[in-house]
């Protein structure tokens, strides 16, 4: 028993005729029965009534029929997701992100990238920027979108910047500086500052570090926050300012105030972190990433 054996007994089981089935195949009608005889030899039963008036399935052959038709719908099926597979059209991608990073833009993001490509199937996990790391290295998930911050690339792995921000001051409302269109380091750098404690996330508080020391400043620290929330609060408690990229803003209150940095445009960088060699279906995503972003930079 082969496929061809198969395809032919459906066509006759749908015609019910010798003459239309083998019009429909190519063939001639001898080599049609003798095939049909050879398939009923192989499962050792009749699969159809034959005389000179008409052609009728028997009992059996109608339980073959449908059972047939399943099989070959799975490996039409089949052939198409491996089709799809290498054309990275079809799959599955898992994604270790920070959430803060992109809790506005990732959901429309997806949005769009499923209606480009409703095969291929995205599982987001937020998890901290340690446990990202282990598990892109481990092959746990596919990509990582991260913040870019002393990301010390490994050979195997493709780095791609996908989303820039800036930079801002961090004010409560009634600051001096907060109505103003921006902020340079000089302006606040004996201010009391609100750091990021390096135990919770040394990331983000290198990340600040690294814009005083820039300017050869350090921070006037006051208070370390275990988050970037925590942070923002604390400014909102005018226990003093702090620095945080401008779509952290979508987190605060009201009367907070969020002041560009001057010298500090595009700083902040997302990018995603992903193994050359490991889903072909990433390139589809990032395809999907640049004309979001670069639709939102246009917007602005």
């Amino acid at each position: 028993m082969n496929l061809f054996q198969l395809e032919y007994f459906i066509v006759l089981a749908e015609t019910l005729s010798y003459t239309k089935a083998s019009q429909q195949l190519h063939i001639t009608q001898p080599t049609l029965s003798k095939l049909v005889i050879n398939l009923e030899h192989s499962i050792g039963s009749q699969l159809f009534i034959r005389n000179k008036r008409e052609v009728k399935l028997t009992p059996t052959g109608k339980i073959f029929y449908h059972e047939i038709r399943k099989i070959l719908h799975a490996y039409d099926s089949a052939v198409i997701k491996v089709k799809d597979m290498e054309n990275g059209t079809t799959g599955v991608i898992s994604i270790g992100l920070l959430g803060t990073a992109l809790v506005h833009h990732f959901p429309k993001l997806i949005k769009r990238f499923h209606e480009l490509h409703p095969t291929i199937k995205v599982n987001p996990m937020d998890y901290t920027y340690d446990y990202i790391m282990e598990t892109l290295t481990s092959g746990q998930i596919d990509v990582a979108i991260l913040p870019d911050i002393e990301i010390d690339c490994p050979p195997q792995f493709i780095k791609k910047t996908v989303f820039t921000d800036h930079m801002c001051v961090v004010l409560p409302q009634n600051h001096k500086f907060s109505e103003l269109k921006s902020v340079s380091l000089t302006m606040i750098k004996d201010e009391p500052f609100i750091h990021m404690d390096p135990k919770y996330s040394r990331t983000d508080h290198n990340l600040i570090d690294n814009i005083y020391s820039q300017e050869g400043f350090s921070t006037n620290t006051v208070y370390e926050a275990n988050s970037l929330i925590n942070m923002m609060l604390m400014v909102d408690c005018q226990l003093g300012i702090s620095l945080l990229a401008s779509h952290m803003k979508q987190f605060a209150n009201d009367t907070v105030r969020f002041v560009p940095l001057i010298g500090f445009e595009n700083y902040f960088k997302v990018i995603c972190l992903y193994n050359r060699e490991s889903n072909d279906c990433i390139e589809k995503l990032l395809e999907v990433a640049d004309e979001y972003f670069n639709s939102c930079s246009n917007r602005e």
